[in-house]
């Protein structure tokens, strides 16, 4: 009894050090999103939108072994144009949480790292050629990981990471919207981010 008694206050010690050590953030920043498999009834060109996203984050680091852990809520744009059929261009909006795993180096005056981020994310907005489109012909549910690198300095983060969509925008038994079927679309691109640590 006295060891279990014991483990059991050395792991509420553990805790309480983790969480005081824990750093709160704003982030904010630019995703360049490509989709990918788009078809349709013509051969239509897609280009790359610029999007962006905010949210918070809260981020918690294991001493020595450079272990870090950093979930995020964000809110994020991601959006496809159509210069040959500007009304075909549209967006999507998503709440997005990502749990980066970092890797890095505790220097003393900056910290580098690289890290993996498997995220899920949840339509709440979408733009142009879907905006009159039903959610059930959507699939609002997304999935992925992105792989990145970045640096703490002091209380500011610069990240940039890539990510892959697993998920894609319609099913299989969808209706084309626009004469369009988005359900071979993934959504993927390369995300730049700042961050305020508190």
């Amino acid at each position: 009894m006295k060891k279990i008694t014991a483990i059991v206050i050395l792991m509420l010690l553990v805790s309480a050090s983790a969480f005081s050590q824990a750093k709160f953030g704003v982030k904010g920043g630019l995703n360049f999103n490509s989709y990918k498999d788009i078809s349709g009834s013509v051969n239509d060109t897609w280009n790359n939108q610029t999007g962006y996203h905010f949210g918070v984050l809260i981020q918690t680091k294991v001493p020595i072994i450079g272990l870090g852990l950093q979930p995020e809520l964000l809110f994020v744009r991601k959006g496809v144009e159509n210069p040959d059929i500007p009304a075909n261009s549209f967006y999507l909006d998503y709440l997005q949480l990502p749990i980066n795993v970092q890797v890095g180096l505790d220097l003393l005056l900056f910290r580098p790292f690289i890290m993996v981020s498997p995220y899920i994310s949840y339509a709440i907005g979408k733009g142009d050629m879907l905006v009159d489109t039903e959610w059930d012909n959507l699939n609002r549910l997304d999935y992925g990981y992105g792989l990145g690198v970045g640096v703490d300095i002091w209380k500011l983060q610069v990240t940039g990471k890539y990510n892959w969509s697993m998920g894609k925008l319609q099913d299989a038994t969808s209706t084309p919207i626009n004469g369009t079927t988005l359900k071979n679309a993934k959504i993927q691109g390369f995300q730049l981010s700042v961050a305020l640590l508190f």
